[in-house]
């Protein structure tokens, strides 16, 4: 039958009609603190292993550096050489932190960092910690040749004394050596020598480990290994203020490689720079040489011929005809330096040079605004394509593209040079023309005169163009000697520039307590939500509304009865709870039967069956305890009796009622044990002869407790339905699974029993969560029945209170 709703001013915290589907947090705080040693393992562990890792791991720091790169140009190189790509930059801020990145660059750097070559490790005492050296270690490897070492191989160092040393090589035989410092060791492919790097200040002590090794490196590694590592950004987005950076064990060294590296690269685009006005020097040289020898010449003639005919004066007509040939050779010397300039462009690029250092127009008086425009652009097209080229592969699209543009602008050179000579060729024709009509001027001229005329001329003429070259030359000079990089360092690498990022110590304990934590945690949330063991009162309400009428607390004493050895203990009280809540249904029957069952074996019914047999027998009623469970019988264990008669025997017609009910050495307690197994229960348990015995039972005790097998391995217990006036299933906690309770749900629904009610047996306080804060039990206090709905109304109809602070003691 189902139980009336109790009336009440005030709602039950823990009536079932109130749970939702919500998370139960306090499930949940319950679960996690009766599992508080899994966050102190977890604790322990992330710690430990947090602990390591501040501890032995290598210390890595970022070290970083400011350049400005800029486009300033100088107006002065500007003047002079106004078309020349390394006095007017063309500088892209991409294209310079490309060649920063680049291996040409970084390989140049390692060229001048030959202390990177040797890679020193110092070994701990146990073997297991290793820290990279730099020039902090106390030896140092000397040799002629990196050729002659082999790269990538390890030898290892043992520091016996401040003297002497012992040298091992790993291969297929451990090859080992002891020599003194400063011997020369060449043997195996190497070639080189260790001296101690300040002999006056080491001083060895054997307590340490004295173990080291090290190993030589190529500067072609090197580079790749150090370009790969560097990062180069802006300091803002349209900034040309850029910050080096870069990361490494020993921050020393990573502070030499970013000052040697801006140190590199000034000197690369400085030498750039100078290049464009090393040439113009050379070219002007190479002029100049072919003039001197002119001049030399026209001036002796001129000083042999004064020498010979004394002070001679022009007439006026000499002298008008002589101011007249000067002006037209100073004209025609012009176009012919402009000329042979047009034929060292044309030879320029035909030659298909790309080297980016083309000779300024303006320095051979070239004023073609569309020469100097095309001149420029192809400069800074072979920059490009240079600056390019130290990172790109000559075959990928970018640099497909810079050379169709140089060939585009070599093109339009071609034509401009062709056009150029053509009206230089038509210019000189003209003064040829010009000056033959002086020539004829001066055949009129007495001889002495005309004589004087012409060696005059070629002096002047090889003059005025000697000293338009030296001047030339001069300026070229200047320009060389004013040049400064564009580029400057704005703050070097330096220890106030470095910082270590691993290990990050408070980060990393903060990070372990987190998972410490966390992953308990998780763990524990986990095994909750796959676990398909019934756990708590909630997990059989989830499937089942049958009432949960008692909770039976793990049995840690030797006896099968510890209802009546420990009386006072936390398992009696537990038990007399289920005997106040079973008067409740049952109020109103005279010497009911109560029938205890499971689903499945092993989950205590046997157990669950003697002991409430015997807290009603201490109540002082007269309670036969019959063991029905004639497949399995247990029940004569729990007595420490023979099976040899019982139940079975009875039902043949073997034995008498007074033959097989046997008083127990509990006061008002009787059982019947199960007897021999015999080949039939079934048809025993249905038969007239099991009607009898109830009914006999009934007239001599006030309660039968029937021991029955589980329902869902036999239908034995289906059988008893007929003369039972309530069952009583036990689950297990941990053991019965949830699929089992369906069963239970299914027989309280479908009403194929009278009245049903659930204990779950073998609740352990330190188990999977404790039932304490779910169900009312605090450690040291008991049960608090008063939460519990059935519990509580049963409490206050029959003035029980479980729940008190002083009614038990645990002896």
């Amino acid at each position: 039958m189902t139980p009336p709703v109790p009336q009440s001013n005030y709602p039950d915290p823990y009536d079932p009609r109130l749970e939702t589907d919500n998370i139960d947090l306090k499930r949940y705080i319950s679960l996690f603190i009766s599992n508080w040693y899994w966050f102190a393992v977890g604790l322990f562990i992330a710690v430990t292993i947090a602990y390591g890792i501040n501890r032995w791991s290598e210390k890595v720091y970022t070290v970083s550096a400011t350049m400005l790169i800029r486009s300033d140009q100088n107006e002065q190189l500007a003047n002079i050489f106004p078309s020349s790509q390394g006095y007017r930059s063309q500088q892209n801020l991409n294209n310079e932190i490309g060649i920063l990145k680049s291996y040409a660059l970084n390989l140049e750097v390692m060229k001048q960092l030959p202390e990177f070559y040797i890679d020193y490790i110092a070994i701990g005492k146990r073997n297991i910690v290793e820290q990279r050296l730099y020039t902090d270690c106390p030896f140092v490897v000397k040799y002629e040749n990196l050729d002659k070492q082999r790269i990538g191989k390890d030898v290892g160092i043992m520091i016996l004394s401040d003297k002497n040393y012992e040298l091992e090589l790993d291969g297929k035989h451990t090859k080992k050596d002891t020599l003194e410092f400063g011997q020369k060791y060449n043997k195996l492919g190497f070639d080189f020598k260790i001296e101690l790097r300040d002999s006056n200040r080491f001083v060895f002590d054997p307590n340490l480990s004295n173990k080291y090794y090290f190993t030589f490196l190529s500067p072609e590694s090197l580079a790749g290994l150090y370009r790969g590592k560097l990062s180069v950004t802006p300091t803002t987005e349209d900034a040309s203020l850029v910050t080096l950076g870069t990361t490494g064990t020993v921050f020393r060294q990573e502070i030499d490689y970013l000052n040697k590296l801006m140190e590199v690269y000034l000197d690369y685009g400085l030498s750039n720079k100078n290049e464009t006005a090393r040439k113009s020097i050379e070219f002007i040289e190479g002029q100049l040489g072919v003039i001197s020898d002119s001049l030399r010449i026209a001036e002796s003639a001129l000083e042999s011929f004064k020498q010979d005919n004394g002070f001679l004066d022009l007439s006026a007509e000499g002298s008008f005809i002589q101011s007249n040939l000067e002006k037209i050779d100073a004209a025609k010397s012009e176009f012919l330096m402009q000329k042979r300039y047009y034929e060292y462009l044309k030879n320029y690029v035909e030659s298909k040079k790309e080297t980016g250092d083309i000779i300024a127009p303006s320095v051979m008086g070239v004023t073609d605004e569309s020469l100097t425009g095309l001149v420029s652009e192809l400069t800074k097209f072979q920059l490009q394509k240079k600056q390019l080229e130290m990172n790109l592969d000559a075959s990928v699209e970018p640099n497909k593209l810079i050379d169709a543009n140089i060939n585009a602008v070599k093109k339009a050179m071609n034509e401009n040079i062709a056009d150029g000579i053509r009206s230089i060729n038509i210019s000189l024709g003209e003064v040829e023309g010009k000056l033959a009509l002086v020539e004829k001027e001066i055949r009129k001229l007495p001889s002495t005169e005309r004589r004087m005329i012409n060696l005059k001329r070629k002096y002047d003429l090889n003059n005025t163009v000697y000293t338009f070259l030296l001047e030339k030359r001069a300026e070229a000079g200047i320009a060389k000697a004013s040049n400064v990089p564009d580029n400057r360092i704005i703050d070097n690498a330096g220890a106030y520039t470095t910082a270590m990022i691993r290990p990050r110590k408070s980060n990393n304990m903060m990070i372990a307590i987190i998972l410490g934590l966390l992953f308990p945690l998780i763990g524990i949330v986990a095994i909750d939500l796959f676990n398909n063991k019934i756990i708590d009162k909630k997990d059989v309400e989830r499937i089942t509304q049958a009432p949960v009428i008692g909770y039976i607390s793990h049995n840690n004493l030797s006896s099968e009865i510890p209802v009546v050895e420990k009386p006072g203990s936390t398992l009696s009280e537990s038990f007399r709870s289920v005997r106040t809540n079973l008067k409740y249904f049952i109020k109103d029957l005279k010497n009911p039967v109560i029938s205890i069952s499971s689903t499945i074996t092993d989950e205590g019914k046997t157990f669950i069956s003697g002991n409430l047999a015997a807290i009603l027998a201490m109540s002082g009623k007269k309670v036969l305890l019959v063991g029905l469970d004639l497949r399995k019988p247990r029940l004569h264990k729990l007595f420490g009796i023979s099976n040899s008669t019982g139940m079975s025997n009875f039902l043949i017609g073997q034995d008498k009622f007074e033959d097989i009910v046997l008083k127990s050495g509990i006061e008002n307690l009787w059982y019947a044990a199960s007897g021999p197994v015999p080949p039939n229960p079934a048809e025993l348990i249905d038969s007239d002869a099991m009607l009898d015995f109830i009914r006999r039972a009934k007239e001599v005790f006030d309660y039968i407790i029937i021991d029955t097998p589980p329902v869902a391995v036999v239908t034995d217990a289906m059988l008893c339905t007929s003369f039972t006036d309530f069952y009583v299933f036990v689950v297990r906690q941990r053991y019965s699974s949830k699929n089992t309770l369906k069963l239970i749900d299914d027989l309280y629904r479908n009403e194929n029993l009278k009245s049903l009610g659930i204990v779950i047996n073998d609740i352990s306080l330190s188990g999977y969560y404790g039932y304490g804060l779910r169900y009312g039990y605090s450690p040291g206090y008991g049960y608090s029945y008063g939460y519990n709905y059935y519990g509580s109304y049963a409490d206050r109809m029959y003035g029980y209170s479980g729940g008190s602070k002083n009614y038990y003691r645990e002896e």
